[in-house]
């Protein structure tokens, strides 16, 4: 199973082989972390500071022509690998990878679609839906293509009505002032618990600041992190 790191242990681990004597390879086995991993987290870190430590929230997009260049480097062999992801600020050896595969079997690198959501469907037809349902004996694959909704919906909605007998079952979010108040709820633990995160990484950041104020020419050259 894949580990994956927070900003903060990151941060941590790297204040931490600052101020330690041990060579790369022996620090990071006694924190069983992959040599490799915390050599690409100093490039990272000398290469873009804090911001280039942290996971994205959401799923980065790249540019059609910057994976483009990308794989040609890849494939004509211009620059190492780790050159190119640094060169391109990729995140990941195999997301390169998937872009030469399908560069090599004559697709273009470009993001997946992603599929939508189904449309959104007002109270009244959900009832309409319903009443047709019943009135067919049922035949929800039928009422999904009719009514461009999917077989799931069509029986979801029915079972809802047919339990409660009460077209109301059929109302989005009953509650909905309750459930908003804990959805704040959350969001406000979940905001304070980030910002706490924060500080921390800041306060780390600052341990290694005089590194990120270095001019980077080399940033392959772990020895310079600990100068």
């Amino acid at each position: 199973m894949k580990i994956t790191y927070s900003t903060t242990t990151k941060l941590r681990l790297l204040s931490q082989f600052q101020n330690v004597n041990e060579s790369l390879k022996v620090f990071a086995d006694y924190h069983n972390v992959g040599a490799g991993r915390l050599k690409r987290w100093i490039q990272q870190y000398l290469t873009g500071g804090l911001a280039n430590l942290e996971h994205p929230v959401h799923n980065r997009r790249y540019p059609k022509k910057l994976k483009l260049r990308a794989v040609r480097d890849y494939r004509n062999h211009r620059l190492p690998t780790k050159e190119i992801l640094l060169k391109y600020d990729i995140r990941g050896l195999s997301q390169l990878r998937n872009w030469v595969i399908l560069y090599n079997n004559g697709k273009e690198p470009v993001r997946k679609r992603v599929r939508k959501m189904g449309r959104k469907v007002s109270y009244d037809e959900k009832i309409e839906i319903v009443k047709w349902v019943l009135k067919h004996n049922h035949d929800y694959k039928q009422a999904a293509q009719k009514f461009d909704i999917t077989y799931s919906r069509a029986y979801a909605w029915t079972q809802k009505y047919e339990q409660a007998n009460d077209w109301t079952a059929l109302k989005d979010r009953r509650g909905k002032t309750r459930g908003r108040e804990k959805q704040l709820l959350k969001e406000i633990r979940g905001l304070k618990a980030k910002l706490r995160e924060r500080e921390v990484q800041i306060a780390f950041s600052k341990k290694l600041i005089e590194i990120s104020n270095r001019e980077v020419k080399r940033p392959n050259d772990i020895k310079r992190f600990k100068k």
